[in-house]
């Protein structure tokens, strides 16, 4: 069985077919909706023969459209600039468009969940973005500043409850 049948696909499946037809199939049969036994055990096969087809079939559709690591690089710069601008969203679109998630594109994405004020989500990608760069200062002075956002955020929130507690009694 080849990987497009195993996601039952047409070869000329695009990318976005692929990711449509194995988020079907990781739902159907990922093991944690089973219980423990042979079915699981089942369903662990299955799974990993699944991802294994998926990772193939969009290595397939890369071909030829694939964009070079000077082109990739490129791409991320007009992202640096977006931001730059304050152009977040736009920045934000352009990064869901790139199938590789470098420490590059991990620590651009976290500055524009920053800059939206998404302090949470932010924090884990900055912190993936370090760990995928540990010797990048740039990645852990980002870090660290949205650290102290989320922690000042916090207790703005708690200070703010506690005032409006306060206000009541």
């Amino acid at each position: 069985m080849n990987e497009y049948e195993i996601l039952n696909i047409p070869e000329t499946a695009t990318r976005e077919e692929i990711r449509a037809a194995y988020r079907d199939l990781a739902r159907r049969w990922h093991p944690d909706r089973f219980m423990a036994g042979p079915e699981r055990d089942w369903a662990n096969e299955r799974m990993a023969a699944i991802n294994a087809a998926y990772r193939a079939c969009l290595d397939g559709a890369r071909q030829g459209d694939k964009p070079s690591a000077e082109g990739e690089s490129e791409a991320l710069l007009r992202v640096q600039a977006l931001i730059d601008d304050g152009k977040y969203q736009k920045a934000r679109k352009l990064l869901m468009g790139f199938d590789t998630r470098c420490a590059e594109w991990n620590y651009l994405f976290g500055a524009v969940l920053l800059k939206l004020r998404d302090t949470e989500k932010a924090l884990i990608y900055l912190s993936v973005a370090t760990h995928q760069a540990p010797d990048c200062m740039k990645y852990a002075r980002a870090l660290k500043e949205a650290q102290q956002i989320n922690v000042t955020r916090r207790l703005n929130n708690l200070f703010s409850r506690r005032v409006r507690v306060g206000e009541r009694q």
